[in-house]
């Protein structure tokens, strides 16, 4: 049996509630996240069949009946929760796991449950109803497991009754110099009863999940504080700063001005609603926070406007402003941002979460670059938005040598065998341009997977092949011509020609950085090509997971496959050709495609995308060409996702445009800062880049002439002290003697440091 479904099974068998987690992560994986916490054996068994590989969460609380002191450790933050427990007596001895980073969780038992509080006191954080933690054998994503302390697994110890010298102290609301001063926001302290009551009602509201209709879910927490209980704004924002942020996935940052504003912004919003409820009817109100929980924020309000986010009607007073929902798209960390677009919904999702559980070393942004441009073909002159955007996508995975770049692949490659759809695979290495033409003429929606498609592109570069010369030119055009033909070259020999209508070519390729940087030039920024793919970009190298043993496709993926495969379409015009598509020897029926509609609230994303696309092309006029595909390129993405998650009633919600966006945003942002540094103009500048890591890497301890002469043995001493003396002349790096006399190199930057001390 799985490991960690047999754990999760023996937790239930205790009465401890869990729920699933994302794999190496504390990222819910269901929608309801701590709420969606069971003991039913069947459900658990039905989530790690879906997710074998998924971490396990306990709800901390009345559920299960523990509450936990959660003892952190993290010195690279300088958070050492060991020390914090010095101020106290010891901890009764109790059960207890072991965290990865060197802390540990003391579970207990109370019929006089303590508050719920983070940062009780530096790395201590105390855990009970509608909180949760990982349980062993999950995995932390530093790539170490939770383990129970050898006591705990032999059963000589139980659970201990909590300690009260460990019970936070209620305080009393402070108030917030940015909120505005008014008479709501005079902080009135609130009959203990109510703050505590409130408490454990906000325990009990969905935290916000990005992409799961967050900011709904926070503007109905401030809601039911601000008028439920008829707290002021700053009790309500001390509330929920405390006790609902740190559940949110991920957290507002309130040390950033910006998400601060957003945050303090809800509550301002709350204020203006006008509910139906009478004012203070959680007051009084003495049913279960479950049930008080259920009250939807669609029937709260008067004076209604509906709009769409994230796949959700919700009903807003004609004073709120209806952009503000979408207005905190982008995450406060690129952490919180990569964690959150590493888990798509529908079949991409699938497919990515099944490619991650059989990794040896996981690569989900891999998995999902893999996936989009596997789906781009299968869904393929099929389906279409108003537009006329296609899903074909030029996907390129970028990691270092040995990380795992090829499992994506290989399991893409199964997939299409267990389907029984090899024939949608083109070669694994081409010759020329016209056998991809004579390919395309052939299966005309094609994924070509080419491993190292940075030797391939390095080759084009050099010329030395004039087969290969024309490759990138071509699938430029192959690109554009999604939703028309393309026309081949024309030769002598007559009915030669290639006419290809709406290609649909994908692509996914691997690389490492050096390779797939030294492939491209800084000409290519401009021309079009690189606009054209999307880089996505994994620098890490992960530890390798010996218990993820290969596995069948799931049956529900192999269907779901198989039937957008075999679709038919009929063709277009009841049967008529399009004559100015093709030529006279073209006799193939011209296919028909769904047309996938767009939420109004998605159009509005994706328009606002376009204007900040424009924005930054302005800003950055080198990278202009990248950013003025972005539009495009996230309609592709978003077209994709809506596909995969409904078969019949096609449609691009906001949800899904969200993602797009944020995703295309990300990939952008990411290729700005780690590949174009790496892009070289040609052989010489590549060698300078050489050098000049090599010196980098002694930082100030400057590179001596020895060590520089033995790490660039790929060139002679002539050249190596002609690029010296450029780089010297351009000021990228310092020469100077030691005190023994020795010459040393230094980057300009650390010789810089160096002069100051």
């Amino acid at each position: 049996m799985n490991q960690l479904l047999e754990a999760a099974l023996s937790y239930a068998n205790i009465g401890w509630h869990i729920f699933p987690l994302v794999p190496k992560q504390k990222v819910p994986l269901t929608e309801h996240g701590v709420k969606d916490a069971t003991v039913d054996t069947i459900q658990i068994r039905e989530w790690w069949s879906k997710w074998p590989n998924a971490n396990i969460g306990l709800a901390c609380g009345e559920k299960s009946g523990v509450y936990i002191i959660d003892v952190d450790v993290d010195l690279e933050k300088g958070i050492n929760g060991l020390e914090s427990l010095k101020e106290f007596p010891p901890l009764p001895e109790t059960v207890k796991q072991f965290t990865p980073r060197g802390g540990f969780h003391a579970f207990f038992k109370t019929n006089n449950p303590p508050a719920n509080r983070n940062s009780f006191r530096p790395g201590l954080d105390i855990r009970g109803s509608g909180y949760y933690v990982v349980l062993a054998p999950s995995v932390h994503p530093n790539g170490g497991r939770y383990c129970w302390c050898d006591s705990c697994l032999s059963g000589d110890i139980v659970l201990a009754e909590y300690p009260d010298f460990m019970r936070p102290v209620t305080r009393a609301p402070w108030a917030c110099s940015a909120m505005a001063k008014d008479a709501t926001s005079v902080s009135v302290p609130a009959p203990l009863d109510i703050l505590q009551r409130a408490s454990l009602y906000l325990a009990q509201c969905d935290p916000a999940i990005q992409g799961q209709a967050g900011h709904d879910k926070l503007l109905w927490a401030a809601t039911a504080l601000v008028h439920g209980f008829q707290l002021s704004d700053n009790q309500t924002y001390d509330l929920l700063t405390r006790e609902y942020n740190p559940r949110c996935v991920p957290p507002w940052d309130l040390s950033n001005k910006k998400d601060q504003k957003d945050f303090e912004r809800k509550i301002s919003e709350a204020r203006k609603l006008t509910p139906q409820h009478q004012k203070g009817w959680l007051l009084n109100e003495r049913t279960t926070c479950d049930s008080l929980c259920t009250i939807d924020i669609d029937k709260l309000v008067s004076n209604q406007n509906t709009i769409t986010h994230c796949g959700k009607s919700t009903i807003y007073s004609s004073t709120v402003d209806p952009t503000a929902s979408i207005a905190h798209r982008l995450c406060s960390t690129r952490k919180y941002e990569l964690d959150f677009l590493c888990q798509p919904t529908g079949l991409l999702g699938e497919i990515c979460s099944w490619i991650n559980s059989t990794s040896l070393k996981a690569q989900p942004f891999l998995s999902l670059a893999c996936t989009l441009a596997f789906l781009g073909a299968l869904f393929g002159r099929k389906i279409k938005d108003q537009l006329g955007s296609r899903t074909n996508l030029y996907c390129m995975g970028v990691a270092q040598s040995s990380a795992g770049k090829a499992h994506a692949m290989n399991q893409i490659r199964k997939i299409c065998m267990e389907a029984g759809i090899i024939e949608i695979l083109g070669g694994d290495d081409i010759a020329s341009d016209a056998a991809i033409e004579e390919r395309m003429s052939r299966v005309e929606s094609t994924l070509f997977l080419w491993d190292e498609i940075g030797h391939l592109l390095t080759h084009i570069k050099s010329g030395a092949s004039k087969h290969l010369s024309q490759v990138v030119s071509l699938l430029m055009k192959l690109y554009s011509a999604a939703g028309s033909s393309y026309c081949g070259k024309e030769y002598a020999e007559q009915g030669k020609q290639r006419t290809i209508i709406q290609p649909c070519c994908c692509i996914y390729g691997t690389s490492t950085l050096e390779r797939f940087a030294t492939g491209i030039t800084q000409a290519e920024l401009q021309d079009g090509w690189l606009s054209r793919c999307l880089v996505f970009h994994s620098p890490e190298n992960p530890i390798k997971c010996r218990d993820r043993p290969d596995s069948t496709v799931p049956k529900s993926i192999i269907d779901q496959v198989q039937k957008w495969y075999h679709r038919q379409i009929g063709p277009e015009n009841d049967g008529h050709t399009l004559d100015p598509f093709i030529s006279p020897s073209y006799t193939k029926p011209i296919p028909q495609q769904i047309i996938v509609s767009t939420d109004n609230e998605a159009e509005k994303i994706f328009i606002e995308c376009d204007n900040e696309s424009i924005k930054y092309g302005k800003e950055q006029p080198a990278l202009n060409c990248l950013w003025g595909k972005a539009e495009e390129n996230a309609r592709r993405i978003a077209l994709i996702i809506a596909a995969g998650e409904r078969y019949t009633d096609l449609r691009i919600s906001s949800a899904n445009a969200d993602y797009a966006c944020r995703l295309n945003k990300y990939l952008l942002i990411d290729f700005e800062k780690k590949i174009v540094p790496e892009i070289v103009a040609g052989e010489l500048d590549s060698r300078k880049r050489k050098l000049v890591s090599i010196i980098e890497k002694k930082g100030e301890k400057g590179c001596g002439k020895r060590d520089l002469t033995r790490n660039s043995q790929w060139t002679n001493q002539k050249q190596r002290n002609d690029l010296i003396s450029d780089l010297i002349e351009a000021g990228e790096i310092e020469q100077q003697l030691d005190k023994a006399g020795h010459l040393k190199y230094w980057t300009t930057e650390y010789f810089l440091k160096l002069e100051k001390k």
